[in-house]
């Protein structure tokens, strides 16, 4: 297990290199391989999604179906079309080479405005990883399928597809001061998506996938115990099914994997932060990222809950022009940041959190 370990990082890494901003989108779409669950990136176009199944499918030396849906794209777009010389025969049957049904990972773009017919069919890949094709039952060999939209379904009769997508990513376009990045990355990301090579196999994420969830079965107890505090309390603010929350231990060693901690380097600490991060990945919308990230600030390990409590308590005394005060709170708080950086399972984990309290910091001193 080791082994396969240490190669998953390098995947997320080598990606994080070509991708500008991705981290969330690319963890959680390892996350969700490692686990074999389907994930749905959410967002506008042009964000590239597409690009980051296609290179996740060369690091992973793995086959992948793509197609853009609309309410006009036939069923035998996704599933293959009947085969004519069999139909010559008297017989029907199909042609699944280069379909869903043959691929290891599947893009389903705008999934959501595909016809009855798709939708149903697709119900049943996500479910059973099967198709109900005239009297036949096809087993699909799909393993993980990713969906892309640009928006949440309001109509009810998609939310049982919605649903079948419990880990979810809200994409967004660059802010207008990072154009130039963007743009040099972008560059370099087309250059480098020809040159990839396979980091692992799909034989490798299938042996990963089962060895993970030995841990799990070995390990329940330890899980359960620092897990299930964080996500009852975090029902509070996000609703999640029954169904998602009996996998969250699965995802969060799977998380753990993809970020770089060994089996054996897995405590209380590191559990706890998985948690957190995890959770992330399963609110429903915008709304709830909020609800989110509202919990994150209270819940963060050490110092940092501490921070977000104490930067508001200093914003608030230079709006009241009580800035003695707020200078020495602005002391306490530089004291306690150094702490935070200090601590590596922090840094290791929060490391976007700490960026962003460093940041206000500095705001903050300028104005003291």
């Amino acid at each position: 297990m080791q082994d396969l370990t240490q190669k998953v990082p390098e995947v997320r890494k080598t990606l994080e290199s070509m991708f500008f901003k991705f981290s969330d989108e690319i963890t959680a779409s390892l996350t969700s391989i490692l686990t074999r669950e389907n994930f749905i990136l959410i967002g506008p176009p042009g964000t590239a999604k597409t690009m980051l199944v296609a290179s996740i499918s060369k690091l992973l030396k793995a086959k992948w179906f793509y197609r853009l849906l609309t309410k006009f794209t036939e069923i035998e777009e996704i599933i293959g079309p009947i085969d004519v010389v069999e139909l010559l025969k008297g017989n029907v049957k199909r042609i699944y080479t280069n379909s869903i049904v043959e691929a290891d990972f599947a893009l389903l773009d705008e999934v959501f405005n595909a016809s009855s017919a798709i939708l149903n069919t697709m119900l049943t890949i996500l479910n059973e990883r099967v198709i109900y094709d005239g009297g036949n039952i096809i087993p699909v060999k799909t393993w993980t399928v990713f969906g892309a939209t640009n928006r949440i379904p309001d109509e009810e009769e998609l939310q049982a597809l919605y649903d079948r997508f419990p880990l979810r990513v809200f994409t967004k376009y660059a802010n207008p001061e990072e154009t130039a990045d963007l743009i040099k990355a972008g560059l370099r990301l087309r250059r480098e998506f020809d040159t990839l090579k396979p980091i692992m196999t799909m034989d490798e994420v299938k042996k990963l996938n089962e060895l993970i969830q030995n841990y799990i079965y070995e390990n329940m107890d330890t899980l359960v115990k620092h897990i299930s505090p964080i996500v009852a309390s975090y029902l509070d603010h996000v609703v999640i099914s029954n169904r998602t929350r009996v996998k969250v231990p699965l995802y969060v060693v799977s998380y753990l994997t993809v970020v770089g901690i060994k089996p054996s380097e897995i405590d209380t600490a590191t559990i706890r932060a998985g948690t957190l991060k995890v959770l992330k990945y399963l609110v429903k919308d915008r709304e709830d990222l909020s609800e989110y990230e509202s919990f994150l600030a209270t819940h963060m390990p050490g110092n940092l809950s501490v921070l977000y409590d104490l930067l508001s308590e200093i914003k608030a005394l230079i709006a009241n022009n009580a800035l003695s005060i707020a200078k020495e709170k602005l002391k306490e708080a530089y004291e306690l940041f150094e702490k935070a950086v200090s601590d590596p399972v922090m840094y290791r984990f929060f490391q976007v959190e700490i960026e962003e309290v460093r940041s206000t910091l500095d705001m903050l001193k300028s104005q003291v």
